[in-house]
């Protein structure tokens, strides 16, 4: 019996997802494959590997104590292939990215990678706002761009890199509501989450300022854990903090994100913005939730 990569993979995508469609996304393949992929390797296992819980899926015993091996694999895998993709090509690309996703696999592995195996490439890395890096790729001042975006608003030259929920977070044990206005915590004037918060919050007639506009994720969340307001937030990030959720009725219900990868318009095709592209969908992994996207 063997086991191919592209199964495990699926297997592996599966079990942080819990969702055969977010599986497809993110592997760029049809909800079919996906299926198809699982079964070859429950026929070849003779186990059950998944099972249906509520509207997604999720591993049986069987399926994670497979996982355990395959991470392993997958793992040694990508690094491998990392180590020895050849580059036969040079030149600069220019990369636009939120704080949290360059804090995390564009500057974990992506950058150290080429540094490492390639002195003819240049990644030049610059942070800003996702409507900044929208009208950088417009104008050409960057090439590629990791950025979010509403799930409804997807367009279809975007990769899928991630997708979150969004929530309402704030220090436990706070009523902000109790005196408003309620005090919105944000990162600037074109932070998309503050803009898109204060839509919601206008949509439901719920009064409110923003009390403090600040530079990074720290010192958001310094600001959010003394009890200084209310932020939106991805969900990944409340797990790691002492912070807690107001969601609905107090509060509207707010819509899902995806995090996605996007090119300057006319560059399909240039080799080298392909592979620095191919790197990063290869580094940007759904354990990487943790880290607020603005």
């Amino acid at each position: 019996m063997k086991f191919d990569i592209d199964s495990l993979r699926t297997l592996q995508t599966l079990a942080d997802t819990g969702s055969l469609q977010t599986t497809a996304d993110h592997l760029h393949l049809s909800r079919s494959a996906v299926s198809w992929k699982l079964k070859r390797l429950q026929e070849r296992t003779g186990c059950t590997l998944v099972r249906r819980e509520g509207r997604g899926l999720r591993l049986t015993d069987d399926g994670h104590e497979l996982l355990t091996y395959g991470r392993q694999i997958i793992d040694a895998h990508d690094a491998a292939v990392r180590r020895f993709t050849p580059i036969d090509t040079g030149g600069t690309v220019r990369v636009g990215a939120t704080e949290g996703a360059s804090a995390t696999p564009l500057l974990d592995t992506v950058a150290p990678w080429f540094r490492r195996h390639s002195a003819d490439v240049e990644l030049k890395i610059s942070l800003e706002q996702p409507a900044t890096l929208d009208e950088w790729l417009t104008d050409g001042r960057i090439d590629l761009a990791i950025t979010i975006t509403l799930e409804d608003d997807i367009d279809d030259p975007d990769i899928v890199l991630d997708r979150d929920d969004l929530v309402w977070a704030h220090s436990p044990g706070v009523d902000f509501l109790a005196a408003p206005p309620l005090p919105l915590i944000t990162w600037g004037p074109r932070c998309f989450f503050g803009t898109l918060a204060s839509r919601l919050l206008t949509s439901a007639d719920i009064d409110h300022t923003v009390s403090y506009e600040l530079p990074t994720i720290a010192a958001v969340r310094t600001a959010l854990t003394n009890g200084a307001g209310i932020a939106l937030l991805n969900r990944g990030v409340i797990a790691e903090t002492d912070l807690t959720t107001t969601g609905p009725p107090a509060l509207p219900e707010t819509p899902r994100v995806a995090y996605v990868l996007r090119r300057r318009p006319g560059t399909d095709g240039n080799p080298l913005h392909d592979l620095v592209a191919e790197q990063i969908q290869t580094s940007f992994r759904p354990q990487y939730n943790g880290a607020p996207h603005r």
